[in-house]
């Protein structure tokens, strides 16, 4: 029983620090791709709302995409039946518009990956992931594949790797196992459903970019959901960014005080041996001593000025939090209200790409909970061995 109890803090530690980590790995790869999703309409008699919001976003993204790395608009849904002559499985549907795929690559396997104009012309062609392709057709997919979705034909072009996940399998993300991608005009000319539309965008650099995007596609849709994924993974970082920072504080005392003590004792063995030698004779070690003091205090200054801008990079990238006049009441409380709003808004559509995000903040507060519950019981470990002992 007092084994265990002593093991217990160190596994909680283990546990957390490896959970805290992954996610903190995972959170790393986060694209840095802006978001704005919106239900897809109604289709309408012969698709008429769903290609009258399609126009629009074309019309935004003409005017726009040259203001971003990379910029395009595509469609969801993620369950949808598709079917080949031997079989038949439920997938995810993404439409990709013009440039969806320089905004998410994805990594073709075998084949070739559809082209800008066949996303242009909305062709009836299809990149499947590598699991459903083996799936429906083998180790080897014929030349002449194709696959039925909607009772309708498309000719298999590409076999790629499954974009949920880092590793190229089921990612934390996907409510289905397996990907298909067709072009969007496709889904729409051929009627295939859509859930959701999503601009998205890949900024050139630099921060703001976020309120350039959001005055660009609400000129397409009002009321969609603005997602920053690169924001959003740096929100599940607060936590041990806060950690970091008040361990970093008190590290960085300790060896203010150990290089003062060494300092003053450098100094102490100097004026010692003053007493037994002349000045001139000591200056080499008094240029020594004076170098290597300057050198240490230099880089405990360097190590806190790193320290200091690791903290505040969160207020350059939520630039919200920061009120217009940091003494001025009214713009303090402007700035609380505006965030309290946008929290309580009951209703917020989600991509893929932040559920993934959403997991792995999760995983890391959690990792961090079990590794300061470990750290916690610690003390109270060692004194049952130290009470043993006695």
């Amino acid at each position: 029983m007092e084994y265990r109890r002593r093991i217990l803090p160190w596994l909680l530690m283990a546990l957390g620090a490896v959970m805290a980590l992954s996610a903190l790995f995972m959170l790393w790869q986060t694209p840095n791709v802006l978001q704005y999703s919106i239900l897809a309409p109604e289709a309408g008699e012969a698709n008429a709302n769903i290609n009258a919001t399609l126009e629009k976003a074309q019309e935004v993204w003409q005017t726009h995409h040259a203001s971003f790395a990379r910029m395009a608009l595509g469609g969801g849904n993620s369950a949808v039946r598709i079917a080949s002559g031997t079989g038949s499985a439920e997938v995810n549907l993404v439409g990709m518009g013009e440039g969806w795929l320089e905004v998410y690559p994805r990594f073709v396997k075998s084949g070739r990956r559809v082209s800008e104009l066949e996303l242009q012309h909305g062709t009836a062609v299809i990149m499947l992931d590598e699991g459903l392709a083996v799936r429906l057709f083998g180790s080897k997919l014929p030349e002449s594949a194709t696959v039925t979705i909607n009772d309708v034909e498309f000719k298999v072009v590409g076999v790629v790797r499954h974009g949920g996940s880092l590793f190229g399998g089921r990612g934390v993300g996907d409510t289905v196992p397996y990907d298909v991608y067709i072009p969007l005009k496709a889904a729409v000319t051929n009627s295939i459903p859509l859930e959701l539309l999503t601009m998205s965008a890949a900024p050139k650099g630099g921060s703001g970019w976020g309120n350039t995007f959001l005055a660009a596609v609400r000129q397409w849709s009002e009321g969609g959901t603005m997602i920053d994924l690169s924001k959003e993974a740096m929100r599940r970082t607060i936590l041990p960014r806060v950690l970091l920072l008040i361990i970093g504080i008190y590290a960085l005392l300790g060896l203010f005080i150990r290089i003062t003590d060494l300092v003053m004792g450098w100094f102490e063995g100097y004026r010692q041996a003053l007493k037994r030698h002349y000045f001139k004779e000591m200056i080499p070690r008094l240029v020594g001593i004076v170098a290597l003091t300057l050198a240490c205090y230099g880089a405990l200054v360097g190590a806190a000025w790193l320290l200091l801008d690791f903290s505040v990079q969160p207020v350059y990238t939520f630039t919200e939090w920061v009120p217009d006049n940091l003494v001025e009441w009214s713009s303090i409380t402007k700035v609380f209200w505006n965030l309290i709003a946008e929290s309580a808004k009951l209703v917020r559509i989600g991509t893929r790409e932040l559920r993934v995000v959403e997991f792995w903040g999760g995983l890391l507060r959690w990792g961090l909970i079990l590794a300061l519950l470990g750290a916690a019981l610690l003390p109270k470990a060692g004194f049952g061995k130290r009470r043993q002992k006695a």
